[in-house]
């Protein structure tokens, strides 16, 4: 396996720090909790942000060069009644609304986060300076504008952004938000011993592979490295942040959780516990008012938002593992948003009373079962294609989640620039062919193969996909699993970062949406979120130069050309593409779902939600 440093010379990014549970940056797919960040959102949404950074277009619109005739008659002028007022919508007494996490937050500690259910979390209690629209477009969120080459925020060479502050962001306890508060930040996620999941989408600011790298250095050569880090709080209000070279997905990067602001004084005073209820300071519409652990967290509205004051007062979030526990609770009127069961989406779609309440929508998302090539039998190239030729994709939509979702044989899922629907068509359900394979690796019928297990969570459908795998590979191709079912809590310890597995379901949600998202992090050798422990040293070098190229269309040819070799070494049987589907109240009204939502729908917006009667 090649050094990162080795990768640095190619890649913008090419670090990932070992993750926490969940699935530090993904988490294992769940019904109640679809994972990592990585974003996501799939979901798939149809349209994609440009990855240039934007610009706007500030000509003024032409005269026409024909002047408009004037009549000769000025014509009478009836004055008409003005249009009526558009009804303001009536709003239920009580706007508490009501959602499920699906399990325990990892961490609430932006920099620290890394799966989708934090990411859920975090959101209601800090803005950063950028933002995603509804179409998945770049806004504006503490930062007064979203920095364009026209406004004066980019250098034409595309290496030096100018953030802009809004004047009257606060913290939650009164105190302003400063660029200097950022600025802490950013290094606070490069910092080596922080060990941030996100880290290595950063690493394109200058000095930043330098000092994220640093994690074996003493204490004053890790500060001397952090003072090089090219990020700098240049007034009060301003940050300018420098770039090694050129990085097309860097603003969509900064819309992210990672760079979310944390305040200096409260994380150093309190340490690991900052984030509990009692000292959680925030810049976000809401203000954290209780964590009782393993059971929910509870949001208000934040007295000292500097945005438009939410309609929702309340937020609770609930943390039920069992999906048929929280449908119980849906049905019971204990919950706003529900997930629908695996193996019941077919009777949830007809219930005449249910089907009314049920939302779909495409998802930015991927899943597959990740193989430990570390682990024999998954270092045998012929095996792992054996195995993926081994498996019913169809049958899993058709007939388990009755379908919801779209079989996948490679890993860009549809929506992103560079899906390709034939690409690993090869992988395509075909016994025969994967008995053959499994011959040629030496294992015919299975024979003298060692003892293989599947690692899956014990929530959301993981047991019954683990169920549906096992017997797929019994069936079709004699082989036995065993199934080694774990808590989430410690998923990401044990997988992600022990890399204590064979098999695993293991599922990607876009952080953003760009086919960047959905490689670099997972695949770039080295990577701690590369749990399959893949290395080519042709995907990275394509992967490098992706990661740079200005050109969108040399760009998507780059990533295609990286996703072919990826698809040919099987790290991954890619298994399927992400729908999303829930139930949500007919009272829940002004949801705006997207593509980079986390775990709960509509994450990213809740301000803009309201309860009716």
């Amino acid at each position: 396996m090649r050094s990162l440093r080795a990768i640095a010379g190619l890649l913008a990014v090419a670090l990932v720090i070992s993750a926490c549970s969940e699935g530090a940056t993904a988490v294992p797919d769940t019904t109640a909790t679809p994972v990592p960040t990585l974003s996501p959102m799939p979901t798939a949404a149809p349209v994609s942000t440009p990855t240039t950074a934007p610009t706007v277009d500030t000509r003024a619109t032409p005269f026409p060069t024909v002047a408009t005739a004037v009549p000769t008659v000025v014509p009478t002028v009836v004055p008409t009644a003005a249009p009526p007022e558009p009804t303001a919508p009536a709003l239920a007494d009580k706007q508490e609304f009501r959602a499920n996490l699906g399990g325990e937050p990892t961490s609430l500690d932006p920099q620290r986060a890394g799966s989708a259910l934090d990411f859920s979390t975090i959101r209601q209690a800090f803005r950063g300076l950028l933002g995603f629209s509804p179409d998945l477009g770049l806004e504006a969120v503490s930062a007064a504008e979203v920095p364009t080459v026209e406004n004066g925020g980019i250098t034409e060479d595309g290496l030096t952004y100018t953030f802009r502050l809004r004047d009257d962001v606060t913290w939650s306890d009164g105190e302003p938000v400063t660029a200097g508060d950022f600025e802490y930040s950013i290094k606070r996620l490069l910092n080596p011993e922080v060990a941030a999941p996100f880290a290595a989408l950063y690493l394109a600011i200058g000095g930043a592979l330098e000092y994220n790298s640093a994690g074996d250095q003493d204490a004053a050569a890790r500060q001397a490295l952090r003072d090089l880090v090219r990020v700098e709080a240049t007034g009060g209000l301003t940050l300018r942040v420098t770039l090694e070279r050129p990085s097309p997905t860097f603003l969509q990067k900064m819309a992210l959780v990672p760079v979310y602001p944390v305040r200096r004084d409260v994380v150093e005073e309190f340490g690991d516990s900052w984030t509990e209820a009692e000292t959680y300071v925030g810049n976000g519409p809401y203000v954290m008012t209780e964590w009782v652990h393993q059971d929910h967290i509870t949001f208000e509205i934040n007295p000292e938002y500097w945005g438009p004051t939410p309609t929702l007062t309340k937020i609770t979030y609930r943390m039920i593992t069992d999906v048929n526990a929280e449908q119980a609770a849906y049905r019971n009127d204990e919950l706003d948003l529900a997930s629908v069961p695996p193996g019941t989406e077919r009777a949830v779609l007809d219930d005449p009373s249910l089907g009314q309440e049920v939302v779909r929508s495409p998802e930015l998302f991927s899943l597959g079962i990740f193989l430990n090539l570390n682990e024999p039998p998954f270092d045998n190239l012929k095996v792992r294609q054996a195995f993926a030729t081994a498996i019913d994709r169809a049958a899993w939509i058709d007939s388990v989640k009755n379908g919801v979702g779209q079989p996948a044989t490679s890993w860009l899922p549809p929506g992103l620039p560079g899906y390709d629907l034939r690409l690993g068509g090869e992988y395509t359900f075909d016994p025969q062919r994967a008995g053959q394979l499994l011959a040629e690796a030496g294992f015919p019928d299975g024979d003298g193969l060692p003892s293989i297990s599947l690692t899956h969570v014990t929530a959301g459908d993981q047991p019954v996909m683990a169920q549906f795998i096992q017997a797929q590979l019994k069936e079709n191709l004699g082989v036995d699993v065993g199934l080694d079912p774990i808590d989430p809590a410690i998923y990401g310890q044990r997988v992600v970062g022990a890399r204590q597995f064979q098999m695993t379901p293991f599922g990607w949600i876009a952080d953003y949406p760009d086919p960047e998202n959905f490689f670099v992090l997972l695949f770039v050798s080295g990577a701690p979120i590369n749990v399959s422990s893949y290395s080519s040293s042709e995907f990275d070098r394509l992967a490098g130069l992706a990661a740079t190229e200005l050109d969108q269309g040399r760009r998507v040819e780059l990533w295609k050309q990286a996703h072919e070799i990826l698809v040919q070494d099987v790290p991954v049987v890619f298994f399927f593409y992400g729908e999303r589907l829930f139930l949500k109240k007919p009272r829940v009204d002004g949801l705006a779902v997207t593509s980079v939502d986390g775990v709960i729908p509509g994450d990213t917006r809740l301000t803009e939600v309201f309860l009716t009667p």
